[in-house]
């Protein structure tokens, strides 16, 4: 794919989950529990950015 491409791949996916973030909870805004050390809430978020990294490789690694 091309660099255009998959640059438009992950404006596609970054616009999704903003839709997706917006509609739920506002709680989910302020509360930050990811950022409690030891949570399930931080370890979730750390899978998902690790997961977000391998995708851009993904994208990005010919």
């Amino acid at each position: 794919m091309s660099a255009e491409g998959n640059l438009a791949v992950l404006l596609e996916r970054r616009d999704r989950i903003r839709d997706w973030l917006a509609r739920q909870t506002e709680h989910t805004t302020f509360e930050q529990k990811h950022l409690d050390a030891g949570t399930p809430e931080q370890t979730y978020w750390h899978h998902g950015y690790q997961s977000a990294l391998d995708d851009m490789l993904k994208l990005l690694t010919p």
